[in-house]
């Protein structure tokens, strides 16, 4: 793993730094459980395990680590699956269960959070599947590992969760609901219905993967599932008004939450594409443009409605639920993907020892820790272990908010596969149309190489991409926000050709012979954007100073680790050829 010199916009190194910190945190004498949890407060940092460990994490990761192995260069070190990424994997298979469920085991470490909300009552000696995300968290490591690999164990384990949850699953009229959000050994507590304000969304988060196995695998009782939760979930929910806008929380924790709330977006964006439901993808769209409000046009969204930190976590839902838009609905979603990942994304990631380093000892110090939990804890070079992750609660302007906890492992895992949205969705290659090319959409303007295609961007120091096609195709290129003409140069040999190009609802188009090359011009326009975020709680005041769809600075600059400290002059990114041509995830 090298951490030196990592480009800013070099999404290749960044996966590999990136698999570092989703496979270096784990739990050696628990055949390398992940610690979920690190406080690097303490004196020394530590890491400590929790429920989130279980079907969560270790299905979160490997996903994210399948996804991270397909952008490493085909000669790096990262080119090949480590121990701890099959022991991560190992967790995620052995707590299913045999009616396909994942299960909790039965560890002090693993008690399920919040039981006076989330369960009607308890009864001793029970175990418990989480319903939301430990279950959504396993399918997406099995479908990914399944298009990976083509090994039919996944999809047959993915298939067995499914009908799991299908038989947990409390019909009613409007639809199919889990009523609680545990599932105990003994069965549900109750069938009543939403125990805790805001159940009916967070128990639909595996919507989303459920439609994502039926496309995969063609498994129609996936999607009967994932179209029977929405439908009871949108009749039943407080959360929203009719026409998709999220309300302000209502009193209850989980109805404050912002994942739960961009899983469930997502979730019914895609039954509506995969149904062909044209209401469901309607009210999505109106959903996601209320959630933009609740966070900025750079992709910071906050962890709970009117909160102050962030987690990205939301940050990859809101980018993914922008590019879905963009393939399927509208091509300018994809603005809001390049804005949301050019920006806070990259930015959360931790790229070096001495960022994290500099940024602790600027943290205020915790007082002494429970020595009963260092039991289920490690103080074994946490900083260290956590090179290539992402900064789980950032603020606007830093990566550290005083008021969030320092690391959680879904962010992570979030936070790399983002990194694969953005390398493998910046470029659709199209079947051939009727003058025998191939249509190349360059959607999202980053360094990247396909076998059609190699692109160069010498954003933000200047509007201009290298593109290199290995045969004759028709290229689409989409310009800067607001920018409505370019000029390409085509070279063919020691000769160049330039003309100028009007732009098309946002893209230009010209074709490329093999072997040629090509440059694109265009603006990359300079504005300040003021930002006013908050409620009642607090509010921020901040200026942004832009250079086409990349943020250059923000003002106030933070305190503890800031944001957005950037170089305008940096050289272009130069990608390599990945060991994979990667996979459709979201």
């Amino acid at each position: 793993m090298s951490e030196m010199g990592v480009h800013p916009f070099d999404l290749q190194s960044r996966a590999e730094l990136a698999i570092h910190g989703l496979t270096a945190l784990v739990d050696p004498a628990r055949n390398g459980l992940l610690y979920f949890l690190a406080d690097w407060r303490a004196v020394p940092p530590r890491a400590s395990h929790g429920l989130w460990d279980c079907g969560d994490g270790s299905g979160r990761h490997t996903d994210a680590l399948a996804l991270a192995r397909c952008m490493v260069r085909a000669d790096s070190d990262a080119g090949q699956r480590t121990p701890a990424e099959e022991q991560l994997e190992g967790w995620m298979l052995r707590l299913i269960g045999s009616d396909g469920l994942s299960w909790l085991p039965s560890e002090p470490w693993a008690e399920p959070w919040g039981k006076e909300y989330l369960l009607s009552g308890t009864r001793p000696e029970e175990q418990y599947a989480e319903v939301s995300w430990a279950q959504r968290g396993t399918l997406m490591g099995l479908i990914t590992r399944y298009q990976i690999s083509g090994d039919e164990q996944y999809v047959e384990r993915a298939r067995g969760l499914v009908d799991g949850l299908i038989k947990i699953a409390v019909s009613h009229v409007d639809g199919r609901f889990f009523p609680e959000g545990y599932y105990s050994s003994g069965g549900w507590h109750s069938c009543q219905g939403r125990t805790y304000a805001g159940l009916e969304e967070t128990n639909a988060a595996i919507v989303a993967p459920l439609v994502r196995l039926y496309e995969v695998a063609g498994y129609e009782p996936a999607l009967d599932l994932a179209e029977s939760l929405v439908r009871y979930t949108l009749k039943h929910t407080q959360g929203y008004t009719p026409d998709g806008a999220l309300v302000a929380p209502l009193g209850g924790w989980l109805q404050e939450h912002f994942h739960t709330r961009s899983s469930f977006i997502m979730g019914v964006l895609k039954v509506g594409l995969a149904a062909q439901r044209v209401e469901y993808v309607s009210w999505a769209r109106q959903s996601y443009a209320s959630a933009k409000e609740w966070g900025t046009e750079f992709g910071w969204f906050p962890e709970h409605l009117g909160q102050a930190h962030a987690e990205v976590c939301c940050t990859t839902d809101m980018l993914e639920i922008a590019l879905l838009l963009g393939r399927y609905v509208d091509r300018a979603y994809y603005a809001d993907a390049e804005r949301f990942g050019r920006n806070h994304l990259l930015e959360s990631q931790w790229l070096s020892l001495e960022q994290i380093t500099q940024a602790v000892r600027s943290l205020p110090k915790a007082e002494t820790m429970d020595p009963r939990d260092d039991r289920y804890a490690t103080y074994d070079d946490v900083i260290g272990r956590q090179v290539g992750g992402f900064s789980s609660r950032p603020a606007f302007n830093d990566k550290f908010h005083l008021g969030g906890t320092d690391l959680m492992q879904c962010c992570n895992a979030s936070g790399a596969r983002g990194l694969y949205d953005l390398w493998h969705y910046a470029v659709d290659v199209e079947q051939r149309g009727d003058d025998g090319l191939d249509a190349v959409s360059v959607h999202l303007r980053m360094s990247v190489e396909n076998p059609l295609l190699r692109v160069v961007s010498h954003e933000p120091t200047s509007g201009r991409l290298g593109i290199r096609a290995r045969r004759p195709c028709s290229v689409s290129v989409r310009l800067p926000d607001g920018v409505s003409q370019a000029v390409v140069v085509i070279r063919h040999g020691e000769q160049a050709d330039a003309r100028s190009l009007a732009a098309d609802k946002g893209y230009v188009t010209f074709t490329l012979d093999e072997p040629m090359e090509a440059d694109l011009h265009y603006a990359l326009p300079e504005r300040r954007a003021i930002y006013t975020i908050g409620d009642a709680g607090f509010t921020a005041h901040l200026t942004g100073c832009w250079r086409g769809e990349t943020m250059i600075s923000l003002d106030p600059v933070g305190s503890i680790q800031p944001l957005y400290m950037r170089a305008v002059d940096i050289p272009a990114v130069e990608p390599s050829p990945a060991c994979d041509a990667g996979i459709d995830c979201i």
